[in-house]
Protein backbone atom coordinates (compact mmCIF):
# COMPACT_ATOMS: atom_id res chain seq x y z
CA UNK A 1 0.00 0.00 0.00
CA UNK A 2 2.86 2.40 0.83
CA UNK A 3 4.40 1.78 -2.59
CA UNK A 4 1.16 2.64 -4.36
CA UNK A 5 0.84 5.88 -2.43
CA UNK A 6 4.52 6.71 -3.01
CA UNK A 7 4.23 6.11 -6.76
CA UNK A 8 1.02 8.10 -6.91
CA UNK A 9 2.68 11.06 -5.20
CA UNK A 10 5.72 10.87 -7.46
CA UNK A 11 3.54 10.79 -10.59
CA UNK A 12 1.43 13.66 -9.24
CA UNK A 13 4.51 15.81 -8.59
CA UNK A 14 6.03 15.05 -12.00
CA UNK A 15 2.77 15.91 -13.77
CA UNK A 16 2.37 19.14 -11.77
CA UNK A 17 5.94 20.27 -12.52
CA UNK A 18 5.66 19.34 -16.20
CA UNK A 19 2.36 21.22 -16.50
CA UNK A 20 3.87 24.33 -14.91
CA UNK A 21 6.89 24.21 -17.23
CA UNK A 22 4.65 23.89 -20.29
CA UNK A 23 2.38 26.74 -19.16
CA UNK A 24 5.34 29.05 -18.58
CA UNK A 25 6.73 28.35 -22.03
CA UNK A 26 3.51 28.56 -24.03
CA UNK A 27 3.35 31.93 -25.77
CA UNK A 28 0.72 34.11 -24.16
CA UNK A 29 -0.67 37.42 -25.25
CA UNK A 30 0.17 40.36 -23.00
CA UNK A 31 -2.85 41.94 -21.33
CA UNK A 32 -4.70 44.47 -23.42
CA UNK A 33 -5.02 47.68 -21.46
CA UNK A 34 -7.66 50.05 -22.75
CA UNK A 35 -7.36 53.80 -22.41
CA UNK A 36 -8.36 54.92 -18.94
CA UNK A 37 -7.20 55.32 -15.36
CA UNK A 38 -6.02 52.35 -13.33
CA UNK A 39 -4.68 51.22 -10.03
CA UNK A 40 -2.28 48.48 -11.09
CA UNK A 41 -1.49 45.93 -8.39
CA UNK A 42 1.52 43.83 -9.34
CA UNK A 43 1.70 40.53 -7.44
CA UNK A 44 3.03 37.02 -7.86
CA UNK A 45 0.98 34.10 -9.06
CA UNK A 46 1.08 32.68 -5.52
CA UNK A 47 -0.61 35.40 -3.47
CA UNK A 48 0.60 36.30 0.02
CA UNK A 49 -1.55 37.64 2.86
CA UNK A 50 -0.22 41.19 2.46
CA UNK A 51 -0.95 41.26 -1.27
CA UNK A 52 -4.46 39.96 -0.69
CA UNK A 53 -5.00 42.62 1.99
CA UNK A 54 -3.80 45.34 -0.40
CA UNK A 55 -6.26 44.15 -3.03
CA UNK A 56 -9.10 44.08 -0.50
CA UNK A 57 -8.36 47.63 0.70
CA UNK A 58 -8.00 48.97 -2.85
CA UNK A 59 -11.39 47.50 -3.75
CA UNK A 60 -12.86 49.03 -0.60
CA UNK A 61 -11.56 52.47 -1.57
CA UNK A 62 -12.82 52.07 -5.14
CA UNK A 63 -16.32 51.29 -3.87
CA UNK A 64 -16.30 54.42 -1.70
CA UNK A 65 -14.42 56.60 -4.20
CA UNK A 66 -16.18 59.46 -5.95
CA UNK A 67 -14.28 58.71 -9.17
CA UNK A 68 -16.07 55.93 -11.00
CA UNK A 69 -13.80 55.84 -14.04
CA UNK A 70 -10.90 54.19 -12.19
CA UNK A 71 -10.34 50.44 -12.51
CA UNK A 72 -8.21 47.93 -10.64
CA UNK A 73 -5.82 45.96 -12.84
CA UNK A 74 -4.22 42.86 -11.29
CA UNK A 75 -0.93 41.88 -12.94
CA UNK A 76 1.12 38.80 -12.07
CA UNK A 77 4.65 40.13 -12.36
CA UNK A 78 6.17 36.64 -12.49
CA UNK A 79 4.34 35.63 -15.67
CA UNK A 80 6.12 35.96 -19.03
CA UNK A 81 3.07 37.54 -20.69
CA UNK A 82 3.41 40.55 -18.35
CA UNK A 83 7.13 41.13 -19.00
CA UNK A 84 6.60 44.39 -20.90
CA UNK A 85 4.53 45.94 -18.10
CA UNK A 86 6.95 44.72 -15.44
CA UNK A 87 9.90 46.25 -17.30
CA UNK A 88 8.03 49.49 -18.01
CA UNK A 89 7.40 50.08 -14.30
CA UNK A 90 10.59 48.40 -12.99
CA UNK A 91 8.64 45.96 -10.82
CA UNK A 92 10.41 43.22 -8.88
CA UNK A 93 8.05 42.82 -5.93
CA UNK A 94 4.44 43.54 -5.05
CA UNK A 95 3.81 47.09 -6.26
CA UNK A 96 0.98 49.57 -6.67
CA UNK A 97 1.06 51.96 -9.61
CA UNK A 98 -1.50 54.63 -10.45
CA UNK A 99 -1.60 54.82 -14.23
CA UNK A 100 -3.40 56.71 -16.95
CA UNK A 101 -3.44 55.20 -20.42
CA UNK A 102 -4.22 57.32 -23.49
CA UNK A 103 -3.98 56.37 -27.16
CA UNK A 104 -2.59 52.96 -26.22
CA UNK A 105 0.35 54.41 -24.27
CA UNK A 106 1.03 55.26 -20.65
CA UNK A 107 0.22 58.95 -20.40
CA UNK A 108 1.43 59.24 -16.81
CA UNK A 109 1.95 57.10 -13.74
CA UNK A 110 2.68 57.32 -10.04
CA UNK A 111 4.35 54.56 -8.00
CA UNK A 112 2.87 54.45 -4.49
CA UNK A 113 4.48 51.13 -3.51
CA UNK A 114 6.73 52.53 -0.80
CA UNK A 115 3.87 54.29 0.96
CA UNK A 116 1.68 51.21 0.59
CA UNK A 117 4.26 48.90 2.14
CA UNK A 118 4.93 51.34 4.98
CA UNK A 119 1.23 51.63 5.87
CA UNK A 120 -0.23 48.19 5.12
CA UNK A 121 -0.09 47.12 8.79
CA UNK A 122 -2.70 49.77 9.62
CA UNK A 123 -5.69 49.49 7.29
CA UNK A 124 -7.03 52.96 8.12
CA UNK A 125 -3.67 54.62 7.34
CA UNK A 126 -3.39 52.64 4.10
CA UNK A 127 -6.91 53.65 3.01
CA UNK A 128 -6.28 57.31 3.90
CA UNK A 129 -3.00 57.33 1.94
CA UNK A 130 -4.66 55.72 -1.09
CA UNK A 131 -7.54 58.20 -1.04
CA UNK A 132 -5.07 61.10 -0.83
CA UNK A 133 -2.94 59.75 -3.69
CA UNK A 134 -6.03 59.19 -5.84
CA UNK A 135 -7.23 62.74 -5.19
CA UNK A 136 -3.81 64.10 -6.16
CA UNK A 137 -3.80 61.90 -9.27
CA UNK A 138 -7.22 63.22 -10.36
CA UNK A 139 -6.28 66.81 -9.51
CA UNK A 140 -3.30 66.54 -11.90
CA UNK A 141 -5.62 65.29 -14.63
CA UNK A 142 -7.91 68.30 -14.27
CA UNK A 143 -4.99 70.71 -14.63
CA UNK A 144 -3.50 69.15 -17.76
Amino acid sequence: MKRVITWFLIVFIVVAVATKIVLLNVPQEPPLIHDGKYIVLFHTEARCVTCTKMEFLIKKVLKEQKHNDLDLLLVEYDMPKNKELVERFHVGATAIILMEQANGKTFRSCDISTEAWNLIRNSNDFVEMLQTKLSEFYEQTRHQ
